[in-house]
């Protein structure tokens, strides 16, 4: 079994995640589940135990990659787009991050709605985070001819 990753290399993972997926107004808290769910497969294996470790040190160098300011941290993530700790950290994140109750909250999601009959029948136009639509339609905006 894999030793936990220490507190520096959760803050990298998590700053690391951040970049990755940037939402200011998600807590940390949300990422954090990320974290927990990427050590938790390094620690059912000791390769990716070993490549999560390693990948963190690097991002981190000779400091603290979550010390760095944003576009900094940007460019790292770059420069590492096509490694295997990039890789784990995306492909983790997609899942952990949006399949969330806390970020479905945040971006005023409601969340699946089969167990409630579906959204027809509960506020399905409730859209009010999208412009109303035109009453009408512009009879030239479908009119392609010269």
């Amino acid at each position: 079994m894999a030793e936990p990753l220490t507190e520096q290399a959760r803050a990298t993972c998590l700053q690391a995640v951040r970049t990755i997926y940037p939402h200011d107004g998600l807590p940390d808290e949300a990422y954090a589940k990320v974290v927990r769910a990427v050590e938790a497969e390094a620690s059912a294996d000791e390769a990716t135990a070993a490549r999560l470790r390693d990948g963190l040190a690097d991002l981190d160098g000779d400091g603290s990659f979550a010390g760095l300011d944003a576009d900094a941290r940007l460019d790292a993530m770059r420069a590492i787009e096509g490694s295997e700790l990039f890789k784990l950290l995306h492909a983790t994140a997609t899942v952990e991050l949006y399949d969330n109750p806390l970020v479905w909250e945040a971006f005023g999601y409601e969340g699946p709605s089969t167990h409630v009959g579906g959204y027809v029948d509960r506020g399905f136009a409730d859209l009010d985070w999208l412009p109303d639509p035109p009453l009408a339609l512009d009879p030239a905006a479908g009119s392609h001819h010269s």
